[in-house]
């Protein structure tokens, strides 16, 4: 006589799909309030509008908090970029950037590192991409000061608080801020 699951009315597949929602929606209001960065998908139109804005071919692209590895796919698949590489501290889109950087047989050219960007080692690279907290956005400047030279930056959606943007443009419902350090 073993334990019957099925019995109990909680343990029910669509129960069990409503409390992980519930728990997904606690970690993003607790990063929220940690002022942590969480995973919103940047649109693919805005992503190819501001890479139209620069020099990307044969170039190194790093994107900071790289998510699902859209950025990094859109920049080598489309704007010719020569190597990619993004930090994705989250396991589970860390792994899932890794299945579709793998599908579209890109692993030659893209790299992604799971762990904090703000804690590793930067990768020398030619461009810089974020979509991030503004919470983030002093620390984040901080370090690619410290760390990275000759490079471009594209933010999107918020400004780094000390540098000056040499442009601007509107990219769907927010601006995307370009500077050169």
């Amino acid at each position: 006589m073993g334990l019957n699951l099925k019995a109990i009315p909680f343990f029910n597949l669509k129960n069990i799909f409503l409390f992980l929602i519930f728990l997904f929606l606690i970690k993003i209001f607790l990063d929220l309030i940690r002022g942590r960065a969480i995973f919103v998908p940047l649109p693919k139109n805005t992503i190819r509008k501001a890479l139209k804005e620069i020099k990307t071919k044969n170039k190194k692209i790093l994107d900071l908090g790289s998510g699902d590895g859209r950025v990094l796919i859109i920049a080598v698949k489309e704007f010719k970029c020569k190597e990619a590489y993004g930090i994705e501290i989250n396991p589970i889109l860390y792994y899932f950037s890794k299945f579709l950087i793998k599908i579209n047989k890109l692993e030659n050219k893209i790299k992604i590192i799971k762990g904090d960007f703000l804690k590793l080692k930067l990768p020398k690279v030619d461009i810089i991409t974020m979509y991030l907290n503004w919470g983030l956005m002093k620390d984040v400047e901080k370090k690619i000061l410290k760390e990275c030279k000759n490079c471009e930056i594209i933010s999107f959606a918020h400004r780094l608080p000390n540098l000056k943007e040499y442009k601007k443009i509107k990219t769907g419902h927010f601006y995307t801020y370009f500077y050169k350090i």
